[in-house]
C-alpha cells in the first residue's frame, strides 16, 4: 500500500507544480515577448531499507525551467523602435544587479537618461559592450541586423548616424532557462554572454512578438490537471482505507 500511496503523492506533487506554472502562463497571456518555460523530468530513486534485503524504486517529477523559444504572434505597431526577433534569437539586456541576461521582449524606447530600454525598463545591451545611448528628439530606425540609426529632424539635410547595434544571439544550439526576474540564461551557467549558434539573427522593425501562451490550450490543460488531481486524491484515500482494513484484519488474526 505504501508504494502506491508514495507514487500517487509524487504524481500529485508534479500536478501542483504544473498547476502553478499554468496559472503563471495565464497571467502572462498579454505580456509582450513572454515565453513558456516548463518541462517535467521524471527521476527514479532507489531506496534501500536498512537491515533488510528490500529495495524499492520510486519515481518523482522534477521541474525544469527550460525556455520554449517557439515564436508568439507577430503584432504590427507604429513605433519605429519596436522589434520582432526572428528565429530562435534573443536580445541582451542588463539585470538589476548589472549582469548580462537575455530576453525576447522588443518594445524598445528611450528613458529619461537617454538609454535604450525595453518595456520592463531593462537597459538594452550593445553588441560592442555596455549600454546604448541615444539622443532625445532624434528620429530612429533599426535595421534588420539590429543596427540603430538616427537622424536629427532639425537639420535640413539630415545624415544618418549609427548609434549602436543590439546584442543579438542565436540560441538554437543552447538550452536557456528562466531566472526569477523572467530573464534568460544558459542552463547550469551564471548569467552572462554565450557564443550562440551560426545562424544570423535578424529583427523586424515596427512589430512586436506577443505571448507564446495560447489561451484555449492552457485553459484545457488546467481543466485536465484539476481532474487528474482529484482522481489521484481519491486513489490516495482508497489506498489508505485499504491499508487500515488490512491492519484491522491482521490484529483480529
Amino acid at each position: 500500500m505504501d508504494k502506491g500511496i508514495y507514487v500517487a503523492l509524487g504524481s500529485l506533487k508534479a500536478d501542483k507544480v504544473k498547476q502553478g506554472n499554468a496559472i503563471h502562463d495565464v497571467a502572462n497571456v498579454s505580456t509582450v515577448g513572454f515565453k513558456k518555460a516548463f518541462e517535467a523530468k521524471v527521476t527514479t530513486y532507489r531506496v534501500d531499507i536498512p537491515e533488510t534485503l528490500t529495495s524499492r524504486y520510486f519515481r518523482t517529477a522534477d521541474y525544469i525551467g527550460k525556455v520554449n523559444l517557439e515564436a508568439g504572434t507577430r503584432i504590427a505597431t507604429d513605433n519605429d523602435l519596436d522589434i520582432f526577433i526572428e528565429g530562435q534569437g534573443v536580445m541582451g539586456v542588463f539585470k538589476d544587479s548589472g549582469e548580462l541576461a537575455f530576453t525576447r521582449r522588443g518594445d524598445l524606447r528611450i528613458d529619461a537618461e537617454g538609454r535604450m530600454v525595453n518595456g520592463e525598463n531593462r537597459i538594452v545591451a550593445s553588441d560592442a559592450g555596455g549600454e546604448i545611448n541615444l539622443e532625445q528628439g532624434f528620429l530612429y530606425k533599426i535595421s534588420k541586423e539590429g543596427v540603430i540609426y538616427g537622424t536629427n529632424p532639425e537639420e535640413e539635410v539630415a545624415e544618418e548616424v549609427e548609434f549602436g547595434r543590439l546584442l543579438l544571439r542565436d540560441a538554437s544550439n543552447v538550452d536557456l532557462e528562466k531566472m526569477e526576474d523572467g530573464l534568460f540564461k544558459v542552463v547550469g551557467e551564471p548569467p552572462g554572454d554565450f557564443a550562440g549558434g551560426d545562424n544570423t539573427i535578424y529583427v523586424t522593425d515596427r512589430a512586436l512578438e506577443g505571448s507564446s501562451v495560447k489561451t484555449f490550450e492552457i485553459l484545457a490543460q488546467m481543466i485536465e490537471l484539476e481532474r487528474s488531481y482529484e482522481m489521484k486524491i481519491n486513489i490516495v484515500k482508497t489506498l489508505s482505507e485499504l491499508g487500515e482494513s488490512s491492519n484491522s484484519l491482521m490484529r483480529v488474526t
